[in-house]
């Protein structure tokens, strides 16, 4: 008789329980309208953390963004913003007591000031021109920003009255940096005349500003970034910088006797990793030293500990990201563990570190760690957020970090992510991914965006490939330096062995080979059509075609003169021979591309003159431009757009059954 009780007690729980969820393939438009948490910012006394989410609204076609704030001893997060236009870059008052943020709620971008725990934000400047950043002083009594310098009465004047000719290289408008009271809330221009301020750090006593500036606000002369110094009051800066290399990410120790700043220090400027630099700044004969040179990480943040004694740093080491400490004498302990990003974090003058984390199922969120207790941060840290709770709903395909070696016998890493429901012995259509630079890299992050979104393929039966050719970043110096002078060459065959390695283990279908990418990617999938027929689809975008004309359309021709040393007139042959469009009687793949309009890092005629090329010889192709856009889209209604049409010309010539 109890038996017979038992079972029907347990029957009836469980038609009492709630029906647990069942996964589900997530939608183009969930993927646009993800919650995305960016600029971690910690309280002084480590209890509060301030932070950006950004979400896209489909009705308004629009991106906004909004400050935030969550306590680091537990609860809910606050939204402390709500405007329809951007509030970014919040920064905590020296006594925990305020917030200063950037918006554009008046028309640009100006400094409003908030109590964080409650009341309305109230305008500080009213600068002509747009404020780019700002700090503030230690003493909480001012603030300085970097922002355009205002046209004079006599430029506006002829403006308005038409005469708005732009003479190239010639009319630049200069960033500078100012300080502004929070008492009298008068403002004044520290720097002056041809200097580009971009960014800058007031040093612990607020006696200086360090900052770094380069001759124009041209991209292609950010290689000529300097650091420089100057006192608080203003005056003429002390450079303190002379090479190649551009430094960034300034620094300062607790005490104000060191500066430290990222740069590289390869043969190329601008390729391989960034490293830490510190500069002594108590004596004049103070000799600029190199940390862990020889560290292969490409580090992208890095901040003091409150001892001056250890600098804290985020690194990509091949498909994860960590955080590290450093002691002055070069010895290196890892901070956190395991699959996944950890980074980018800030640092509180009470020993606390708050980071942003995700891996390939999960979204960024806030989690915070007391690193001076010993290594293990991911056993160790309190996640405070979770921004995205629907992800758990999600379908994902398993990601798997797969590696082989190139017919030149070099090893490349990559990721595979696996259809889901997938059953071995059955081959699957593959979809190839190339990431753009060519030093980018693919990591275990939550890839959910309009560029790419492979667990939407994944569960619609594709496996995905990344592959991290030679050229990508997180690999050290000779790797990242190992396809200059040789692009669609090494980095070429790194691809199409890691396709046919996949086709060996029985996993990619040779038949339903697809392939995709933007930027870098964007060239190499041009490259790929055009070089072998093994494709049934092509999906790309921003891509180079053409890089004999491509060199005097783009704004980064340093970066060009490294990767195929020289110019179109000292390397002719180099610059012809590496250009997808004079191969493109040879292509045969179906190819979607697209291209914004506004396109100044590869502009719109390289995408017009292989659409051409292919159109002519029968190739089927579309060419989709999409209006205002720069490199990368910006509109969400454009966001949505790519990934609908690139699913369905995926799905259309892969003929997936």
């Amino acid at each position: 008789m109890f038996r017979i009780c038992t079972i029907l007690c347990l029957a009836l729980l469980m038609l009492c329980a709630p029906a647990v969820a069942e996964k589900r393939e997530m939608s183009p438009e969930e993927i646009i309208t993800l919650r995305r948490l960016s600029d971690p910012q910690l309280s002084p006394n480590g209890q509060d953390a301030a932070f950006v989410v950004t979400t896209a609204e489909l009705a308004e076609n629009n991106s906004n963004s909004e400050i935030w704030r969550v306590s680091t001893l537990g609860g809910e997060p606050v939204r402390l913003t709500r405007h329809p236009k951007k509030d970014e870059k919040p920064r905590w008052s020296p006594d925990g007591t305020r917030l200063a943020f950037i918006s554009d709620r008046s028309g640009k971008n100006q400094i409003y000031l908030i109590d964080p725990f409650g009341g309305e934000p109230e305008k500080l400047t009213d600068h002509k021109e747009e404020i780019d950043s700002f700090e503030w002083l230690p003493d909480g009594k001012g603030i300085v920003f970097i922002a355009k310098e205002p046209k004079s009465e006599e430029e506006e004047k002829k403006r308005k009255q038409g005469y708005d000719q732009i003479v190239v290289d010639g009319d630049f408008t200069f960033s500078h940096i100012y300080r502004i009271d929070l008492e009298s809330r008068k403002a004044e221009q520290l720097t002056r005349g041809r200097l580009h301020a971009v960014q800058l750090a007031p040093s612990p006593s607020g006696e200086k500003i360090a900052f770094l500036a380069r001759p124009t606000p041209k991209l292609a002369d950010v290689m000529k970034t300097e650091v420089y110094l100057m006192p608080v009051s203003g005056g003429e800066p002390e450079r303190l910088t002379s090479n190649r290399y551009a430094e960034e990410d300034l620094s300062w120790s607790p005490d104000g006797t060191l500066l430290s700043w990222l740069a590289n220090t390869g043969r190329f400027p601008g390729f391989g990793p960034e490293r830490i630099h510190i500069l002594p700044l108590a004596s004049k004969a103070g000799e600029l030293k190199v940390l862990i040179p020889s560290f292969d990480g490409y580090i992208q943040q890095h901040r003091w500990d409150r001892s001056g004694k250890q600098i804290y740093f985020y690194a990509n080491v091949g498909v994860n990201r960590h955080i590290y400490r450093s002691g002055l004498d070069g010895r290196i302990e890892q901070l956190s563990r395991g699959e996944g990003l950890w980074g980018p974090f800030a640092v509180s003058s009470a020993g606390g570190m708050l980071i942003m984390r995700q891996d390939p199922k999960s979204p960024i969120d806030l989690w915070f760690a007391q690193p001076e207790s010993g290594p293990a941060i991911e056993r160790a840290a309190r996640r405070l957020t979770k921004m995205n709770p629907e992800a758990d709903d999600f379908l994902y395909g398993e990601v798997e970090t797969v590696r082989w070696k190139a017919p030149d016998g070099l090893e490349i890493e990559g990721l595979l992510i696996y259809p889901v429901g997938y059953q071995p012995g059955l081959r699957y259509p593959l979809v190839v991914s190339v990431h753009g630079g060519p030093q980018g890299a693919y990591q275990k992050s939550f890839m959910a965006s309009h560029g790419e979104f492979p667990h939407l393929l994944a569960a619609r039966g594709f496996a995905c490939f990344f592959p991290n050719f030679r050229g990508s970043s997180n690999y050290g110096q000779g790797f990242a330096e190992a396809n200059i002078g040789d692009l669609g060459g090494g980095d070429y065959h790194d691809i199409m062995s890691g396709v046919d390695y996949l086709i060996e283990r029985g996993i990619a279908d040779p038949e339903r080979l697809a392939v995709k990418g933007w930027s870098y990617g964007g060239y190499m999938s041009g490259w790929i059509i055009t070089h072998t027929d093994r494709f049934k689809a092509a999906a790309f975008g921003a891509g180079v075609s053409n890089v004999f004309s491509y060199y005097s359309q783009a704004d980064i021709q340093y970066s060009r003169e490294t990767l195929h040393q020289g110019t179109p007139w000292s390397n002719r042959q180099q610059f012809l021979e590496r250009s997808p469009v004079f191969y493109v009687d040879k292509a045969r793949t179906p190819s979607l591309i697209f291209h914004g309009e506004k396109d100044e890092r590869v502009p719109l005629p390289q995408s017009k003159e292989l659409y051409m090329g292919l159109k002519l010889h029968n190739v089927p192709v579309e060419l989709v431009i999409y209006p205002r856009e720069p490199h990368g889209l910006r509109e969400p209604a454009h966001q949505l757009d790519k990934i609908k049409r690139e699913l369905e010309w995926l799905e259309r010539y892969l003929n997936r059954s």
